[in-house]
């Protein structure tokens, strides 16, 4: 039952890749996309085990990693990271409420996308790092 589990969520993530990178690339919401793999991932550390849902993280961001080819490594580690804040955290909020997920994942998305940015920054590659790109992470944090 655990491989049909593990099996699932691979689906799940390569589904979400495959429309992330076709339908949603070209549905932009001023000028950001929204970040399904974050998002799934991210609701998914609520049901899961710690270590799982690290794992599941790590994997994640190894397949998106993967399809944008410029930097291995860099969402691995921001989901990484974000999901080990989350899980840290998650024990002191309350499940069952139907606005602490949404405010969990609009906290995880905008400290991913510092952390990407942090991680673009100490790579050299974080030239275009400036008030547009924070405006790029609340406009992707909300959508």
């Amino acid at each position: 039952m655990k491989i049909f589990r593990h099996f699932i969520f691979f689906i799940v993530i390569c589904l979400a890749l495959i429309i992330e990178a076709t339908f949603f690339s070209r549905l932009k919401f001023f000028g950001t996309n929204p970040n399904l793999i974050l998002i799934i991932v991210v609701s998914m550390s609520f049901f899961l085990r710690s270590r799982t849902s690290i794992l599941y993280a790590g994997f994640a961001g190894l397949l998106e990693d993967l399809y944008i080819g410029s930097m291995i490594g860099s969402n691995i580690l921001a989901l990484v990271i974000v999901i080990y804040m989350v899980r840290s955290y998650s024990s002191r909020v309350i499940r069952e409420n139907i606005i602490t997920p949404l405010i969990i994942v609009l906290t995880s998305s905008i400290t991913y996308y510092f952390l990407m940015g942090a991680i673009l920054f100490i790579a050299g590659k974080g030239y275009f790092l400036n008030i547009a790109y924070i405006q790029n992470i609340l406009y992707g944090s909300i959508y």
